[in-house]
């Protein structure tokens, strides 16, 4: 008997260890960061693209559907009829085309954060607006897509309005 409960406990004890170490495999295979960052940076050059074509429908395809902007100095915009919007109203400034520069991304299976610089330009190519960003990415429909999205400028503020003597 008590080989018997020496050959079965044996027996699950190595099939716990095999199967332990098969989930882990398969966890690590799972999720990538460079592969992330592919996926990313795919993502990226597909929004640049849409928004030089001033395309605010492909523009906000890039996000997920319950994501939200956070830009500065305005409120937060969520969903992508709030996104289409915001980008239609870009347009509308003459902000039409844009380089992104990554310069970190970390995360997990979850959830991953992008961190980087931004340009904005005119059709013309003159600068409008330079500053930093983060965006927070998410897995939907099986693609990650921007979660959240917050940026604001490095350019100087403008100087308060003068003070009004009485």
């Amino acid at each position: 008997m008590k080989k018997l409960c020496f050959v079965l406990f044996s027996a699950f004890l190595f099939a716990s260890c095999g199967d332990s170490a098969g989930t882990k495999e398969a966890l690590a295979t799972a999720f990538n960061l460079d592969s992330v960052k592919a996926d990313i940076d795919a993502n990226n050059a597909a929004f640049v693209a849409a928004m030089k074509k001033g395309d605010s429908v492909a523009v906000a395809a890039s996000y997920t559907k319950d994501a939200c902007m956070l830009p500065a100095n305005m409120p937060k915009s969520c969903g992508t009829q709030a996104i289409i919007s915001l980008f239609n109203g870009l347009y509308q400034m003459g902000i039409q085309n844009l380089t992104l520069t990554v310069t970190e991304i970390i995360g997990n299976a979850d959830l991953v954060s992008e961190e980087g610089t931004y340009e904005m330009f005119t059709n013309e190519g003159a600068s409008m607006e330079k500053g930093k960003y983060i965006v927070t990415w998410k897995k939907e429909d099986g693609k990650w897509k921007k979660y959240r999205d917050i940026f604001n400028s490095d350019m100087p503020a403008p100087p308060p309005p003068p003070m009004v003597k009485k």
